[in-house]
């Protein structure tokens, strides 16, 4: 299992999340982009993971969420 950070800026400050799993990093980071302001979106959002293809698909699936998000 890889160790997975995700970082995610809101208006109060940035929120770190660290996991051992891509689905439990997946689904805190939709957590925490869903609890905010629509109108804070798109926020910035950072993957770090020795599996790049971790990162690749964590950031894919969190950009896309916040595009989902604001257009709802």
């Amino acid at each position: 299992m890889a160790t997975i950070a995700v970082m995610i800026a809101t208006p109060r400050g940035r929120r770190l999340l660290a996991t051992k799993s891509e689905r439990e990093a997946a689904l805190s980071a939709e957590s925490v982009l869903r609890s905010l302001d629509r109108l804070a979106l798109p926020t910035a959002i950072w993957v770090q993971c020795a599996d790049l293809g971790i990162t690749l698909r964590l950031t894919r699936y969190l950009t896309e969420l916040q595009e989902e998000i604001i257009s709802a």
